[in-house]
């Protein structure tokens, strides 16, 4: 390509011109069917994304979207464009990539999700040396528990995520990132020992968490290999926030198990204290997660930059 006309390609990648912006418009919107959250996302009003659709619909001479009580639908049509544009967007990324290599330019969006634990405690360090590193390239984290960040992934919301459980579906790609351990913990003041026997698991009251969360489904799966029943295990209280159930049981009598990511400040401040339980010891692996088939080139560098931060 002559030097004038790979500066007008560049220009027109600046500029947004490789794919038409309705036609960007109208794919998020099928990857998040509801205006308001096409348009956040896009950092669009709701309004331009409703005009961009409707224009598109004009152009084509088509009906994309069908419109119910429930909210809009894919028409057969608009089934169909979706379809074809997923190649395109990805494509369209990669060469935007490779080109901004070629100019010595780094750059880009890159979208990461965590699971609860991970996106608290452990990404956010992560986040900070790499936008240091690359200031250019835009940084977003979305949160959620183990099943909400992977249908994240699979929707395409997401260019790589970092979640705490086991391999569920064949259609991600999991690589193992950290190990972890979760510990019994319990309140810097109450009456629970240092360390105590299996068998008087079931004389605590614990905190849990939901039964979507890796966090339980590891601490289940460990339990029953002991031969413990998590059911049998009496709780009050189930909290969908590690922050919240550290709170709770520094204040009460309760136990809980948790990552030891996130209880660092609260054994440093001596508000919460391990107990030892002889015979158990609860580790995970922390597992990276993206689509099936090639990776998305920002997301290979985060990773890579991430696995080395924690080696």
């Amino acid at each position: 390509m002559r030097e004038g006309g790979y500066a007008y390609f560049c220009k027109c990648i600046e500029g947004g011109a490789m794919i038409d912006h309705k036609y960007k418009v109208f794919y998020q919107l099928c990857l998040t069917p509801s205006t308001t959250a096409a348009a956040d996302i896009l950092g669009l009003t709701q309004p331009a994304v409703s005009k961009n659709v409707r224009e598109l619909e004009k152009e084509l001479g088509i009906t994309l979207f069908g419109r119910t009580r429930n909210g809009m639908v894919l028409t057969e049509a608009g089934q169909e464009l979706m379809h074809g544009m997923e190649p395109l967007i990805a494509q369209e990324r990669l060469l935007r990539y490779r080109l901004d290599q070629w100019r010595g330019v780094d750059r880009g969006e890159l979208k990461i999700g965590g699971s609860t634990t991970l996106s608290q405690y452990v990404l956010p360090d992560a986040i900070a040396g790499f936008a240091r590193k690359w200031p250019d390239i835009s940084l977003g984290l979305m949160s959620g528990n183990t099943q909400q960040i992977e249908e994240m992934v699979l929707n395409k919301s997401l260019h790589v995520a970092f979640i705490e459980g086991n391999k569920n579906r064949n259609d991600l790609h999991y690589e193992p990132f950290l190990k972890d351990e979760l510990v019994l913990v319990a309140s810097a003041s109450g009456r629970w020992p240092g360390r105590m026997a299996k068998a008087e698991l079931p004389s605590g009251c614990f905190v849990f968490r939901e039964r979507g969360s890796g966090t339980y489904h590891v601490i289940r799966k460990r339990l029953e290999q002991e031969g413990i029943d998590i059911r049998r295990l009496a709780s009050k209280v189930c909290i969908g926030s590690t922050e919240a159930i550290k709170r709770y049981v520094a204040g009460s009598d309760t136990l809980a198990f948790l990552s030891r990511y996130s209880i660092r400040e609260e054994l440093a401040q001596e508000r919460l204290r391990v107990i030892e339980v002889d015979g158990l010891c609860i580790e995970r692996m922390f597992y990276s997660i993206h689509l099936q088939g090639e990776i998305d080139p920002y997301a290979a560098r985060f990773m890579d930059f991430s696995r080395k931060m924690f080696q």
